[in-house]
């Protein structure tokens, strides 16, 4: 599995081969994969400001130092104890993190229903049951012959015990419940997320919240300080980004999967948004 420059980061498409002692620190096959020491190995794989698309889902604990990254036009801030699940074709940028950021993770394959993202920081019991089982798939990954179907109830069960946990919590901070507005901005960026390739529009999206234009764009800005357009605008280009660093794509497919209308279009925007054009983007390291 040869791994070109891109921003697809996959079972099927990324080199671990330059993992040291790799035995001892992961195990990596077609259908999963799991490290144990990922952050030592960050550089090797994603690189800060550049944004991937996680093909297959993900687990991770996180358990040294912090970070801070973006995921579906939301910035958060993870550290020790936190505890993430991703849900596939995820797309990631990592702004910045401590010297000392490590953490543990899991690529899954297979068919496992995770409907949202989640982010917790677990208390101290759920951490270490988690950790639990998560040394248990370790182990079972490890059999030979590979034992797929148990592989994949193991990581079912992981994910639906931190599903649990994530519950549990959202039930004790029920009283800090966002406002009518925020949930409406919540929903508006994971629709932009969901449809910013074919349509930047605001009365589409107006349409799809059953609002109007006018009203949209005025709690966009109260909500957010930002306009509607920043919020498309910006979706957008995480998307363009990803498609001009993947698969030796050229910028005239990346227009069109973008419904632009035409590839001067797409530079010309662009060159406004990032001060390149698409071309120089695509051969900068």
């Amino acid at each position: 599995m040869k791994r070109s420059i891109l921003n697809d980061f996959s079972l099927q498409t990324t080199d671990f081969s330059s993992i040291g002692n790799l035995d001892d620190v992961a195990f990596v096959n077609e259908h999963f994969g799991m490290g144990l020491n990922v952050g030592a190995y960050r550089d090797n794989f994603i690189r800060m400001g550049q944004p991937y698309r996680f093909v297959e889902g993900r687990v991770l604990w996180v358990t040294d130092g912090s970070a801070n990254f973006e995921l579906t036009l939301e910035e958060y801030h993870i550290k020790k104890g936190d505890i993430v699940v991703l849900a596939p074709e995820t797309i990631m940028e990592l702004k910045s993190c401590s010297d000392d950021y490590n953490m543990m993770g899991i690529m899954y394959k297979e068919d496992i229903s995770v409907t949202r993202n989640i982010i917790i920081h677990a208390g101290e019991e759920d951490w270490h049951e988690t950790r639990r089982l998560a040394g248990i798939l370790w182990d079972m990954a490890r059999r030979k012959p590979f034992r797929q179907e148990t592989v994949r109830l193991l990581v079912s069960a992981i994910i639906s015990d931190i599903q649990h946990i994530s519950r549990a919590e959202q039930e004790v901070h029920q009283t800090k419940q966002k406002s009518r507005q925020e949930e409406t901005f919540g929903r508006f960026k994971r629709l932009v997320n969901e449809y910013c390739c074919q349509y930047r529009t605001i009365p589409f999206y107006a349409d799809r919240l059953a609002l109007t234009p006018h009203y949209l764009s005025t709690l966009i800005a109260k909500v957010s300080g930002r306009s509607v357009m920043y919020w498309i605008n910006r979706a957008t280009l995480i998307h363009a980004k990803v498609m001009l660093k993947s698969k030796d794509m050229l910028v005239s497919e990346v227009a069109d999967r973008l419904s632009f209308p035409s590839q001067s279009a797409f530079g010309s925007f662009f060159k406004r948004e990032t001060g390149m054009s698409p071309g120089e983007y695509q051969k900068a390291d």
